[in-house]
């Protein structure tokens, strides 16, 4: 029997398993549940492409770093805890040494620094922070490390029943008991698991995902894609822009290359710049299938975006402007119809980007940290 068991070993319940353990210390029982392994991206739905990843680590594996507060609707976060996170992550912005030439083009154009959890000292500018781990960038391996709890991965839930206790089982036939239950499995798969305890129709609904498209083209000799992604930035009301090297770009650009016959197009020659908005949160989440489309507003919003990013690529001496598909990388407010605080039932809780109520439109891990510090030092 354990005394927690936490569904999910991603930002929110790698932050949960970490400060369980400051909280209580080691004689309390604390086990975390995973899906997945080893971490692999896993894409969902038709007219927005929503991308996470399954696996010890959850999302936050490959996250770029970013460390943007921002105000969470219903839910008061004292200042000392995102003072706790950015002391605890290390945060930081690069000092002016650290930034390529081409970051410091966009500064003239008045972008600013993003702060990230990376160590600035180790990174070694390979681009690469989506595709794998490096002793560089905090991740909730960090936390799950000091949490020091059981791992059970590659657990398949099927089955969540209370009797005396709380009751997780999977298809092999696994069965965990636990006094209290933390379902923190993201924005995606967190409705998916409350479904199988409770039978409400708003389970799912109010899906946001922060859409993003990224627009560039050739500037040679740029070296975006040995930056890190989103160093610059520049925030508006509804988006915001950031410096982005994107594979989907450089696709776009070389597929078009063949067919006007241009040449000597490597990744190096290609700026790319992300728009990302605050979409509306008209998606939602089913057993089998995630559905959210596009609403004439996310469009406009989109339209606004585009034409600032044309802009300062032109600036910058971009010709001719490319773009990927949108793409959605923050699905969150998925169980904010359902969810009042983190208690759905006595000793069953939620904790993640499905509780946000509104959509961020701006990186949600230091969000989802301070929900989860919160949900510890005064729910649990």
């Amino acid at each position: 029997m354990e005394d927690f068991v936490i569904i999910g070993s991603g930002v929110a319940g790698s932050t949960i398993a970490k400060e369980l353990r400051e909280k209580y210390g080691e004689n309390c029982r604390i086990a975390i549940i995973e899906k997945g392994d080893n971490p692999k991206y896993i894409s969902e739905g038709k007219n927005v492409e929503v991308n996470y990843i399954c696996g010890v680590g959850g999302s936050g594996i490959y996250s770029l770093g970013n460390a943007i507060k921002t105000k969470i609707k219903g839910y008061k976060i004292n200042k000392s805890i995102y003072s706790e996170i950015w002391e605890e992550l290390h945060i930081r912005s690069p000092s002016d040494d650290f930034l390529r030439d081409i970051d410091r083009k966009f500064a003239d154009l008045g972008f600013k620094k993003m702060e990230k959890f990376i160590n600035f000292n180790k990174c070694k500018k390979c681009g690469m922070c989506a595709k794998k781990l490096c002793e560089a960038k905090w991740t909730p391996i960090n936390y799950l490390k000091k949490a020091n709890v059981k791992i059970i991965s590659n657990f398949n839930t099927i089955r969540i029943e209370k009797n005396d206790c709380w009751v997780v089982k999977d298809k092999k036939g696994r069965d965990i008991k636990t006094k209290n239950l933390i379902i923190s499995a993201g924005g995606i798969n967190s409705p998916r698991l409350l479904k199988k305890v409770i039978d409400d129709d708003n389970i799912g609904k109010n899906l946001f995902v922060d859409i993003f498209i990224t627009i560039g083209g050739i500037l040679k000799d740029s070296y975006l894609n040995k930056d890190i992604s989103m160093l610059m930035c520049k925030q508006y009301k509804d988006f915001i822009l950031t410096t982005h090297y994107s594979q989907l770009l450089y696709n776009e650009i070389t597929k078009t290359e063949k067919t006007n016959k241009i040449k000597g197009i490597k990744e190096k020659d290609v700026i790319g710049i992300m728009i990302k908005i605050r979409d509306e949160n008209n998606g939602i989440v089913l057993e089998n299938e995630l559905k959210k489309e596009i609403t004439k507003n996310d469009f406009k919003i989109l339209a606004r975006g585009i034409s600032k990013g044309s802009k300062y690529l032109h600036k910058l001496g971009v010709e001719e402007i490319y773009s990927t598909h949108p793409r959605g990388s923050h699905p969150g407010g998925s169980l904010s119809l359902v969810v009042d605080e983190f208690e759905v039932k006595e000793g069953l809780y939620v904790c993640d980007a499905s509780l946000f109520k509104e959509t961020l439109g701006l990186p949600p891990i230091v969000s989802i940290i301070a929900l989860s510090k919160k949900l510890v030092k005064e729910i649990l």
